[in-house]
């Protein structure tokens, strides 16, 4: 608070509960003030705070629903610790209100200088608001006719899930108009399922576009009623809306490349389905994905790890294949938490494919290894390990701590893995296991991968995460070789990721899988004397074979928790 006051700025509590601490702080700025809402973690410090401005309406960096700010990039180490939040907002928020002054100049080049070169794609925003199960998947990019408006083509294909609401995959092959000829190529792959075809809507909106599923099909369905108004063709599409199932493809100009006027095709699918014998209706948001030219044995330890019982945080391209070996290694039961979505950019290096595009990562991963390693207990878990709010019915509706709550799933089994990759949730695991005496092991790829780490922290162990961290940063330890070059930002997503295939992450993945063996029954597989491993893929330029070096972790003097007897 005192940091807070120091700047000029009043604070007031809004909520603090169950961990979850929301503050209203009036701003002070050159002219004036802004109203911002912060919402700390849970598992704060260690997680970064979110800001909101809902009295800000700014093109850029801000959430255009909720008015959060974008003063980090997301899951890209920005936040420490021992930062003070009146200190990042301070720093930050002025180059916020700076951008967006010069890019409503069109000043690009000095914008460029002080925020990432990316897109921020609308569409993006609306993904966790869209059913948790369905897909809809389009050319990118579709060519459109002129008009306002027309017939969309589908196939579906229904994914059964033991829900009341049938969920499906849409096809988008073409965006015709009502009527006439229309020469584009039709999108048509050939993807095995029991397809079938059905005729849905586009329409073409102006932006800015409202949030909800049922707002936005009043907004196509006034628009298709308005050129039925005109030209009596229209009306075809209207009584396509009633039908029992209804699709409606709206599109929009989007942000597709950073720089002056960088501008495409935005899509969202939006989904009616006739709800009982009166004529009533359900709407939704169903997720969209663009399908572009660039997507692409017996185990003698099984027996000791029947009775274990692993905790699983992140399942992308290292985690996934972490819990696919678990499981064929015959883990007993294996807790899987992440809150990401399986799309067709992200799946070329994943376990599973196309089948599980739209699916969340955990969802698809239970169903997927349920079905084909059935010994194993897979339990799933949806959302982000120290996800915070400054939505006070969010926080209302927290029956107990989020912080309390891991705790007792870290209580509850023999060893706990991190494969998020992410320096906020490795410095919270490290800190709730060693206060609870869990074994942890750590496993990440570099960038570029062209290196790793896979670090083990048995309970009784004198050094943790924050001293490894130390002697990296004092050189006592080599780090790992890394490319920070080696970055892409695909289409459609709002942060970047690195490039690497996973023939080369899974190195990672199988060494986080025999660490975690070995931890867990050494008596059957030998766990090897180290508490932290550095791979190597690369020297210099050139591939090398993946090289392993390893050592053990003595205390630094700089840790609060272990430098200090």
């Amino acid at each position: 608070m005192a940091a807070f006051a120091a700047r000029g700025a009043t604070v007031q509590t809004r909520h603090d509960r169950h961990g979850l601490l929301i503050l209203e702080v009036e701003w002070p700025l050159q002219v004036g003030s802004v109203s911002l809402e912060i919402g700390y973690s849970p598992l704060h410090p260690f997680h970064r705070p979110v800001v909101s401005a809902r009295g800000l309406q700014l093109e850029r960096h801000q959430h255009p629903f909720d008015g959060g700010l974008c003063l980090l990039v997301p899951d890209s180490g920005q936040w420490y610790p021992h930062q003070k939040v009146a200190d990042l907002i301070e720093e930050q928020l002025s180059k916020i209100l700076r951008v967006n002054e010069l890019r409503s100049n069109e000043n690009w080049a000095e914008a460029a200088e002080i925020e990432e070169q990316a897109p921020d794609p609308l569409a993006a925003y609306y993904t966790h608001a869209a059913e948790p199960v369905s897909a809809a998947y389009f050319a990118s990019p579709t060519a459109v006719p002129p008009q306002n408006c027309g017939v969309a083509e589908f196939s579906i294909n229904a994914r059964a899930r033991g829900e009341k609401v049938q969920h499906f995959e849409a096809l988008l092959h073409t965006a015709k108009p009502v009527s006439g000829k229309w020469l584009a190529q039709p999108f048509e792959p050939k993807w095995l399922g029991a397809w079938s075809r059905t005729n849905g809507r586009w329409v073409r909106l102006e932006r800015p576009l409202p949030q909800s599923a049922d707002d936005l099909l009043a907004l196509a369905d006034a628009e298709i009623a308005r050129q039925a108004l005109i030209n009596p063709a229209y009306r075809q599409l209207q009584h396509m809306g009633k039908a029992d199932l209804s699709l409606t493809a709206i599109v929009f100009e989007d942000e597709v490349a950073y720089g002056a006027r960088q501008l495409g095709d935005g899509w969202l699918f939006i989904a009616s389905r006739k709800v009982g014998k009166k004529g009533q209706r359900s709407v939704s948001l169903i997720r969209g994905f663009g399908i572009s030219d660039d997507l692409f044995s017996r185990v003698p330890v099984a027996a000791a790890m029947r009775s274990k019982n692993i905790l699983l945080f992140g399942c992308g391209a290292i985690g996934s294949f972490v819990a696919l070996e678990l499981a064929r290694a015959g883990i007993g039961k294996l807790t899987i938490l992440d809150y990401d979505i399986v799309e067709p950019g992200n799946s070329v290096r994943w376990p599973l494919g196309r089948s599980a595009w739209g699916v969340p990562k955990t969802a698809a991963l239970r169903d997927f290894l349920v079905a084909n390693y059935p010994s194993t207990n897979i339990e799933a878990l949806a959302g982000r390990l120290g996800e915070t709010t400054t939505s006070l019915e969010t926080a209302q509706l927290a029956k107990s701590s989020p912080r309390d709550q891991l705790r007792t799933m870290i209580e509850g089994v023999d060893l706990v893995i991190d494969a998020t990759a992410s320096t906020e949730c490795q410095l919270a695991l490290s800190n709730e296991c060693r206060a609870l005496g869990k074994p942890l092991v750590i496993g990440y790829a570099t960038e570029g991968v062209v290196g790793g780490v896979v670090a083990r922290f048995r309970p009784a162990a004198s050094a943790c995460w924050v001293c490894l961290n130390e002697h990296w940063e004092d050189k006592s330890i080599a780090l790992p070789p890394a490319n920070p070059t080696a970055t892409v930002l695909p289409i459609g997503c709002n942060s970047p990721t690195f490039t690497g295939g996973s023939f080369d992450l899974q190195e990672v993945s199988l060494e986080v899988v025999r660490s975690a063996i070995g931890l867990l029954a050494p008596n059957a597989f030998d766990a090897g004397d180290w508490d932290w491993s550095s791979l190597t893929l690369a020297e210099g330029e050139r591939r090398c074979l993946p090289t392993w070096r390893s050592g053990h972790l003595a205390p630094h003097p700089r840790c609060a928790g272990c430098g200090h007897p």
